[in-house]
């Protein structure tokens, strides 16, 4: 078999990447650099990657005076070899999470746009930016499934983002660069001790390459472990996650959660935020749900708030809530006047209305007036003799505390005629014969 250029190598990594793949476009995702500029010219090299409607793509960021030079320069160099490129600019906001954070953030939000008809985003990083990735996520304090860091395949938005290159050492790129008589642009981002991926690869790196020999290699293959255990533990938490919900995704068994150990602890509340649409807790939000909330004493009512949405547990339930789905409406009062079928609810509660039993609007016979718990609230339920307290019908069907203070209470007069979904009493079948409630 012949000796293979460092050239031939790279495509035939990139053909192989794609071998395995449904039809559908390759798209490079190019910045100008030296690493994408290869990538599109070994992917315009191979009449495989092209037969897929090869294209570019390039993110203006616009974090540089020479952004739209830069733009230019990249649809022209795609141009040269017949390749279409698109210039996606992005707003990169650094507010909480950094500039660098903020621009990756911004630029799979782009990939994951271009990816909406399905396909694979083709991006160029290599062994060493899968070393440096590890260690800058080491010294931020990563979790086992962040050390994993980055895949060679993982699903985007409708499509696929692949790493072809993840095996292949920086020097052999530049080798095959050279081979190649490629031009790209530097970004002086790169060379900018400021952020934390250009020091460590300024100053750091080449001080621990220079001690230990084959450094690059060797993280880049913990990284492979760490997502071996990364997959691992998913596939557990995935399990776990199905058996301490119960059929609820936003609540999960207090006591199943502390059984279990801290990584996988950790996976499965990450593994929840992410499925509810929640930034998912880190480190210190993990050890703060477990000793402030699931440890808490049985009797109190801890909250932990974090983004928007809050950690709340109620008997051997912890719950993971919108803070807006768990405020008290307070002391409104809402008039619902006889002839209209239904009323809108404040505080995204819905709408309550009156229906028959097939489902069909039925309009109130009598005036009735909503309104939310304010304390010593009773009702005769159906078949009871008695009055009861509200307040220990929600303890013994279980509503959490700050539901109670969200349920509509449905009053006639002076009278009590329903608490929404937990009490009714005979008198609503009086008023409102064949009618029943329904909140949506």
């Amino acid at each position: 078999m012949p000796c293979l250029s460092p050239s031939e190598q790279l495509i035939a990594a990139i053909e192989a990447a794609l071998a395995a793949l449904l039809p559908g476009p390759a798209i490079v995702g190019y910045s100008g650099g030296m690493d994408s500029s290869l990538l599109l010219h070994c992917a315009a090299r191979s009449e495989r990657v092209r037969g897929r409607g090869l294209r570019a793509l390039h993110v203006h960021h616009g974090l540089h005076p020479d952004a739209d030079a830069w733009a230019a320069l990249a649809r022209t160099r795609a141009q040269a070899l017949g390749i279409a490129c698109d210039v996606v600019r992005v707003r990169v906001d650094p507010r909480g999470q950094g500039i660098e954070a903020a621009a990756r953030e911004a630029r799979l939000a782009a990939f994951a746009e271009a990816l909406s008809g399905g396909g694979a985003m083709l991006l160029a990083h290599h062994q060493d930016d899968q070393a440096e990735t590890l260690l800058l996520r080491l010294l931020r304090g990563a979790s086992v499934d962040g050390l994993g860091a980055m895949r060679a395949v993982r699903a985007h938005g409708a499509g696929l983002i692949l790493r072809p290159w993840l095996d292949q050492p920086r020097a052999q790129l530049h080798q095959a660069a050279q081979e190649l008589g490629i031009a790209w642009v530097e970004d002086p981002a790169n060379a900018d001790p400021k952020h934390d991926r250009s020091w460590l690869r300024q100053q750091a790196w080449p001080l621990l390459a220079a001690r230990f020999p084959a450094l690059g290699e060797r993280l880049a293959r913990l990284a492979g472990h760490a997502a071996s255990v990364s997959d691992e533990i998913e596939a557990l938490a995935a399990a776990q996650l199905e058996r301490l919900g119960g059929g609820d995704p936003a609540s999960l068994s207090a006591d199943g959660l502390l059984d279990l150990s801290e990584a996988l602890f950790g996976a499965v509340l990450r593994r929840q935020a992410r499925r509810l649409g929640v930034h998912p807790p880190g480190f210190h939000e993990l050890r703060r749900i477990r000793a402030e909330v699931l440890l808490a004493k049985p009797d109190a009512n801890p909250v932990l708030r974090q983004d928007g949405f809050e950690y709340r547990r109620y008997r051997d339930r912890l719950y993971l809530l919108d803070q807006r789905s768990a405020a008290p409406i307070g002391e409104l009062t809402i008039e619902w006047p006889a002839g209209q079928p239904a009323v809108q609810l404040p505080g995204g509660l819905g709408t309550l209305a009156l229906v028959d039993a097939a489902g069909d609007a039925v309009p109130a016979a009598v005036d009735l007036r909503i309104g939310w718990r304010r304390g010593g609230e009773r009702i005769r339920p159906v078949g009871s003799a008695h009055t009861r307290e509200l307040r220990l019908l929600f303890q013994e069907q279980g509503v959490p505390p700050w539901r109670r203070e969200r349920i509509p209470l449905l009053w006639h007069g002076g009278e009590l005629l329903a608490a929404v979904g937990v009490a009714s009493s005979a008198r609503l079948a009086e008023l409102l014969p064949g009618a029943e409630l329904r909140l949506h």
